[in-house]
């Protein structure tokens, strides 16, 4: 991937139907979203806001959130620009990049400031136009949690109000994914398709924390035995104890797994680097990798790592939809052990709902500390906001276990 290499978007109507229509086939047929709704004061109120131009910030679970968000706002016929990672669109194909690329979306290097990127966002919130942006900067799996928001956002909109020396509005959408069918039995299913590919016997009381920690225990010692050690198993006096243990372990795991993975590619991690920055830098390196085999190894390691890296047992069992999305974790890293495709089987609705609206105003005369201080605060103000409407999607869509 070149250093300097910038994909820069269009949005041309003809181009932009073909895209939403094979979107729209994608969602429903491969990843199995049945479903993708606002509700119907949202709509409204973003047929009000979206004309006049506003700066869009959604948190970014999974790999379907770019295509849900674009169907949902193209089904309500508004216009709008998606800034999306550089390394995900050089190894997309030619073809389809282009597509995607007439479609609105515009390249931005997550390892670094990419100047290019901020000038063309500046560019399209100063002409009033949308801007999609995705703060959490990378998946990670779990719908009912959210990352730490990266400063990137704020720092758009509070350059664009400056340069028309008036207020740019930010927009917080929160998107949630609910199971559709008998949840329980969707979930009991893919434990015991878990158990039997890992050759576990089911724990005599079913207990669901029993059986979920034999998984995660069995992949990670799956997973340390191929980075060359192991993990003597402990007992533990309760099920904090043991989660804590576990992910230590994971831990451990990325941190070893991602050394070996600098070394082979002959990267030098920056002290400032954190782990999912190491791990970005590790995925661009291993695109320019020619000989295949080689390239095909580290990218299953990379992956776990992607994977594993910011997984958080906290709150895994607060509702039928976290279960299934923590077993599809473990799900996707037994299928790349084996070197098998994970095919996707949970059918699911997809929820957006818009969070209050932030006016980023223009600071005039202030000096670098104060700036500094705002952005800090309106970073802060976005993350709540997205977090309240998440909250309200997941009361409102997932099933409690009782």
């Amino acid at each position: 991937m070149k250093k300097s290499q910038f994909y820069k978007d269009s949005f041309s109507i003809p181009y932009v139907r073909i895209l939403n229509s094979i979107l729209a086939f994608l969602l429903k047929n491969k990843a199995k979203i049945k479903e993708i709704k606002f509700s119907k004061n949202d709509e409204r109120q973003l047929k009000k806001t979206l004309p006049n131009g506003v700066l869009i910030a959604c948190n970014h679970p999974t790999d379907f959130d770019p295509p849900s968000l674009y169907c949902a706002l193209r089904k309500l016929n508004l216009k709008f620009r998606i800034m999306t990672a550089k390394d995900v669109m050089f190894r997309t194909p030619y073809i389809f990049r282009k597509l995607i690329q007439m479609g609105g979306c515009f390249s931005v290097d997550r390892t670094k400031l990419d100047r290019k990127s901020l000038s063309r966002s500046i560019e399209i919130l100063t002409s009033n136009k949308n801007l999609i942006v995705f703060p959490e900067g990378r998946t990670h799996g779990q719908g009912n949690r959210l990352l730490d928001y990266q400063p990137g956002p704020i720092k758009i909109a509070t350059l664009s109000s400056k340069k028309i020396k008036s207020s740019i509005k930010i927009l917080p959408i929160a998107i949630y994914y609910s199971i559709i069918g008998n949840k329980s039995q969707i979930v009991k299913k893919r434990l015991e398709e878990l158990e039997k590919t890992l050759n576990i016997k089911p724990h005599k009381k079913k207990d669901m924390d029993v059986r979920v920690s034999q998984i995660a225990h069995s992949i990670i010692k799956k997973l340390e035995t191929q980075e060359g050690y192991q993990t003597s198993q402990k007992k533990h006096k309760d099920s904090k104890a043991k989660w804590r243990w576990l992910t230590s372990r994971a831990k451990k795991l990325c941190d070893n797994s991602i050394k070996n993975i600098e070394a082979k590619l002959e990267i030098k991690p920056l002290q400032k680097d954190t782990l999912s920055n190491r791990v970005q830098k590790a995925r661009e390196a291993n695109d320019l990798i020619k000989n295949k085999n080689e390239k095909n190894e580290n990218t299953k390691k990379i992956m776990m790592l992607h994977s594993l890296s910011c997984l958080d047992f906290k709150n895994w069992k607060e509702s039928y939809e976290s279960v299934e999305e923590i077993l599809a974790i473990f799900s996707k890293e037994i299928h790349r052990l084996m070197d098998k495709k994970h095919i996707i089987k949970t059918k699911k609705k997809c929820h957006f709902k818009l969070g209050k609206i932030i006016e980023v105003k223009n600071l005039k005369h202030s000096n670098p500390r104060l700036s500094k201080e705002y952005e800090k605060k309106l970073l802060e103000q976005l993350w709540e906001h997205t977090w309240k409407s998440l909250n309200e999607l997941k009361q409102e869509n997932s099933t409690i276990i009782e």
